[in-house]
């Protein structure tokens, strides 16, 4: 797969470095939601918040969370939350869901309001304390469309949508195509990708 980089060439070099790597499958799936948070100054320039990783469990039908982001951010998004991080899973089929509409339709998404995010697993005054502890204005949900059974990325940023442009969308459109081809790779070695608990 040759991936098409935006300008800024270093920092996206990087990052597919990062993410090639990974000495263990096991470690993987944290370096996916940690590694655009190794250079401070960008992710603090993209206002990007957390990045959170989901795959679809074809036997459950289910959207499943997999790996969150160790940023502030995202431990207050989980100290308010009502439900485990990893118990949280969304019917893959369900119509109102942002995260089921990008991996159904292969059509990014976005939202400023987290009950779309969490329906129908939370009620919407829980998923928006979620959203309050993490102090999130917006999220893009990115389809990850390689890999494996499917799967998404989502990006929370502390501006609102309004406020981002076309550097966010192209990190957004650039990252996503590197991780689907990593879980793509790990999904036709032979082996299963991992999973990590939460």
């Amino acid at each position: 797969m040759s991936l098409s980089l935006p300008q800024d060439q270093p920092y996206y070099k990087k990052l597919h470095k990062i993410l090639q790597s990974v000495p263990t499958r096991e470690h993987l799936l944290d370096a996916v939601v940690n590694a655009p948070f190794h250079e401070l100054r960008r992710s603090m320039h993209l206002d990007l918040g957390i990045v959170m990783l989901l795959m679809v469990n074809a036997e459950d039908k289910t959207i499943d969370r997999i790996a969150l982001s160790n940023t502030p951010a995202a431990d207050g998004a989980v100290k308010m939350s009502e439900k485990p991080f990893g118990d949280i899973k969304i019917p893959l089929a369900h119509k109102r869901n942002v995260i089921a509409k990008a991996i159904t339709t292969g059509e990014p998404q976005m939202t400023a309001d987290w009950a779309l995010l969490f329906v129908p697993a939370l009620s919407a005054q829980a998923a928006r304390f979620n959203q309050a502890g993490a102090g999130i204005e917006c999220s893009r949900v990115y389809p990850l469309k390689d890999a494996g059974e499917g799967g998404a990325l989502i990006f929370s940023f502390f501006q609102p949508a309004r406020n981002l442009g076309p550097e966010h969308e192209a990190f957004m459109e650039a990252y996503s195509g590197m991780v689907a081809e990593v879980l793509h790779g790990c999904s036709t070695d032979g082996h299963e990708a991992p999973h990590l608990d939460y």
